[in-house]
């Protein structure tokens, strides 16, 4: 059960950076707005198959 939970988490970071990346594409400053979207989802990543 935690390690859904980790999973679950994992995922949501993911989400939300890919949200940051899609809204981010249509402002003002595309490439700034990509590369803020890719801290959390490589935080997302490295979190999911980090070993555990």
């Amino acid at each position: 059960m935690q390690r859904a939970i980790a999973y679950a988490i994992s995922a949501a970071i993911v989400g939300f950076g890919v949200w940051i990346l899609v809204a981010g594409l249509s402002s003002s400053s595309p490439a700034l707005w990509t590369v803020v979207a890719l801290v959390p989802i490589t935080i997302g990543l490295v979190s999911a198959f980090a070993p555990k």
